[in-house]
């Protein structure tokens, strides 16, 4: 897993980068193929903006969320992202299953 890390309008500090790489880590479970993080961090106001972007062979996983703590923001997006795969892979496992039933 590759992660490149942006801000805009932020100095991204070495911890933020390895707390983005921790939780990140997390989608290691689902048994994706190699892939290449974009995470991109914004300040609005007082609030902080996150967007993640995981392109796959299949699909574009993205997710982008906005908290007033950098921290909390990461966690939310790392959740959605989670529920994206989640989802992706049983509508994957559906369409198999309906093919081998159609080929009997």
């Amino acid at each position: 897993m590759e992660v490149l890390i942006r801000g805009n309008k932020i100095e991204i500090t070495d911890s933020m980068k390895e707390y983005v790489k921790e939780k990140l880590s997390k989608l290691d479970k689902y048994s994706l193929d190699e892939f290449k993080a974009t995470v991109l961090v914004k300040i609005r106001n007082y609030t902080q903006k996150v967007e993640v972007t995981i392109p796959l062979k299949t699909l574009i996983l993205r997710a982008e969320e906005e908290a007033e703590d950098f921290y909390s923001a990461v966690d939310l997006v790392v959740n959605k992202l989670e529920r994206q795969i989640r989802k992706n892979k049983t509508k994957l496992k559906m369409k198999k299953k309906k093919k081998l039933r159609e080929r009997k």
